[in-house]
């Protein structure tokens, strides 16, 4: 009960940082309701990392430090594997990254049953909402800064509480399975697009079998942000050389030919990965 009761605060935690971050973001200008320059941009795309900073890395330390154990320190001491280790890492977001999409949902799929219509078509809204804000951020912002906030960002703070905090209290009382899924579960749910929830549930796992099989935060963070970046440039480049801005749509799926190589580049990786960490 006591665990469970912390699991509890961590989640009011995090609730209440981000409602902080959420005020300091307001407050200082790093909003924009319409994107139309690099300005502007910048500011959305710099306001939403600094709210990851001060949401979920916030949550994340201050929950450490709270608890007194310095399992923080311990996550994120040491590396957790060599090189090779960090380069099957790649290989396997890369792998991934075409793969994936194939597994999400579309307008087409997504159907609720009609009691909850209304649902659907609030959630359908919010994904459109956020493929707008995404297209009007990499049509105007600059690419470096893009993968700063967009992938930098994301992956240090987001893994620092789902991965660092979360997964590591849930583990306390559950078997190391349940709370590496049910903490994937969490991390995609929170993003509010459903079209990708099982995608990016599948990813969380990823993320948080690295981090139980090496002890360390760092290999699921180079993850994190290799997924993002591979997606940021993928889509700056997509709008920017090739014109093609339906490559930012959450219902945009590669060619199947591209999918099927990415699946042969994943499932070697993730077989040499789970060689050289499940047997550390």
């Amino acid at each position: 009960m006591r665990e469970l009761l912390r699991t509890a605060a961590l989640l009011v935690l995090l609730g209440v940082t981000l409602v902080v971050g959420g005020v300091v973001v307001g407050g200082m200008g790093l909003t924009a309701t319409e994107i139309q320059d690099a300005e502007t941009a910048t500011k959305a795309a710099g306001g939403n990392a600094l709210l990851l900073v001060i949401g979920f890395a916030g949550a994340a330390l201050l929950y450490f430090a709270l608890l007194g154990r310095g399992e923080g320190s311990r996550l994120l001491r040491g590396a957790g594997g060599g090189a090779a280790t960090y380069g099957w890492i790649a290989l396997l977001m890369m792998g991934l990254f075409p793969l994936l999409p194939w597994l999400g949902w579309d307008a087409e799929s997504f159907r609720l049953p009609a009691s909850l219509k209304s649902w659907e078509q609030l959630l359908e809204l919010q994904e459109a909402r956020v493929e707008a804000i995404m297209r009007s951020v990499i049509q105007h912002g600059s690419l470096p800064l893009l993968i700063l906030f967009m992938a930098v960002a994301p992956g240090i703070c987001e893994e620092l509480f789902f991965r660092g905090a979360l997964q590591t209290q849930l583990r306390r009382f559950l078997h190391p399975h349940v709370a590496i899924w049910l903490t994937a579960l969490l991390f995609s749910l929170i993003h509010f697009q459903v079209y990708g929830l099982i995608p990016r549930a599948l990813l969380g796992a990823i993320m948080g079998y690295l981090t139980w099989w090496t002890g360390k935060l760092w290999p699921a963070i180079w993850a994190h942000f290799l997924n993002n970046a591979y997606a940021t440039v993928v889509a700056y480049v997509g709008l920017h050389v090739f014109h093609h801005p339906e490559w930012i749509d959450s219902t945009y799926r590669p060619p199947l030919w591209l999918a099927l190589a990415g699946a042969v580049i994943a499932g070697a990786a993730g077989y040499q990965l789970y060689r050289r960490l499940h047997r550390a």
